[in-house]
């Protein structure tokens, strides 16, 4: 029976392989053995983004790039045309 897993057992099977009770439950002994054996029940919470995560994520979104790819594209015209040699001319295309 030990190699059942618990949801394909019935019930009573259950209740026979903890060794517990179904109308009253566990005992409050066996209830402090359980919690000292296998800790609180509750799940591990993940770890908090750190602030550079959180910097590359924003800097991941759809918009974000767009505007960095239309960017270098302005950056890209301005650098290769007839006023190449113009300096503000790299900004004003911006």
């Amino acid at each position: 029976m030990a190699d059942i897993e618990a949801s394909e057992r019935t019930p009573e099977e259950n209740a026979q392989h903890f060794r517990t009770d179904l109308q009253n439950g566990l005992t409050s002994r066996a209830a402090a053995e359980i919690l000292e054996r296998d800790g609180p029940n509750e799940l591990e919470k993940p770890p908090k983004p750190t602030l550079l995560m959180l910097f590359i994520l924003q800097l991941t979104g759809f918009v974000i790039v767009l505007l960095l790819v239309a960017a270098a594209a302005s950056i890209t015209v301005n650098g290769t045309g007839p006023n190449k040699e113009d300096v503000l001319s790299y900004t004003t295309g911006m």
